[in-house]
């Protein structure tokens, strides 16, 4: 078995993993998400990861808190994809639209994108659905660009310029065969999308931006920081969470590079 189907088969098996976390935590979770013990309390075979200043199971609040930063993460990405491929569309038109447009992703791409959400997120105070937004809004240069390149490509091939001689619309090419070749770009980018999309949700929540009633990962990480876990060396508190997002982020870091490698290998075919 190759390097890239083993990373393929790593990531796969990540992410079920947390799939099934966030699909029947109560299942899973040792208790209940609101059952309390003593506050503060060490690692043991009960606790794993001991509990929190308010007495919850820090193992449970994680396995919970699972499901809010998959969701976040995927209505981000599916976001940003969706605007990422219909801008991506219309730049690679010719004539003042497409230069318009194009010159709007060079804007995008060019912006600080954590310092602009760390600012807009100071003075948007809705929770989660303010932070999806957010992070949706400024993370889809990147596809655009990529689906540029790509319907640029195409309407410039040979396939293409035969099916404007038999007589096929634009309308009729772009949607039966521009589109559907970009599917593997829009896979790749949407689980690249996904990584970068829980990185981002993870920083701001951590910064104080995440929505409190439905924690996330970042948030137990903020929440573990301002309670002086650090100080009562409850150092498992702190590092759970971090653990769990970049295994997380290397399950799709890890699938992307599958459908990379499939585009190159139909690349050297063609």
């Amino acid at each position: 078995m190759s390097r890239r189907k083993v990373l393929t088969v790593i990531g796969i098996v990540l992410l079920l993993g947390f799939a099934v976390m966030a699909a029947i935590p109560s299942a899973i979770a040792p208790y209940g998400q609101k059952e309390m013990f003593q506050s503060w309390l060490n690692p043991s075979p009960e606790h794993p990861l001991g509990t929190n200043r308010l007495g919850y199971d820090i193992m449970t609040e994680m396995i919970y808190g699972t499901r809010t930063t998959l969701v976040t993460g995927l209505l981000s990405s599916l976001i940003s994809l969706a605007l990422g491929a219909a801008v991506g569309a219309l730049a690679a038109e010719e004539g003042f639209i497409g230069r318009m447009v194009d010159g709007l992703i060079d804007v995008m791409a060019m912006l600080p994108k954590l310092v602009v959400l760390i600012v807009l997120g100071s003075f948007i105070r809705g929770g989660g659905l303010s932070l999806i937004i957010l992070i949706s809004v400024f993370s889809w240069s990147s596809t655009a660009r990529t689906v540029r390149a790509r319907v640029i490509e195409l309407k410039h091939s040979a396939f293409t310029e035969n099916l404007r001689i038999e007589g096929f619309s634009d309308f009729h090419i772009l949607v039966r065969h521009t589109i559907p070749n970009t599917s593997d770009i829009l896979v790749s980018r949407f689980l690249l999308g996904l990584n970068s999309c829980i990185m981002m949700e993870s920083t701001l929540s951590f910064l104080g931006f995440g929505d409190t009633f439905h924690p996330t990962w970042g948030t137990m990480v903020n929440m573990a920081y301002r309670n002086g876990a650090f100080i009562r060396q409850a150092y498992a508190y702190l590092l759970s969470p971090g653990i769990c997002i970049m295994l997380l982020s290397l399950s799709f870091y890890f699938m992307s590079i599958h459908f990379s490698s499939r585009k190159e290998e139909v690349e050297e075919v063609i």
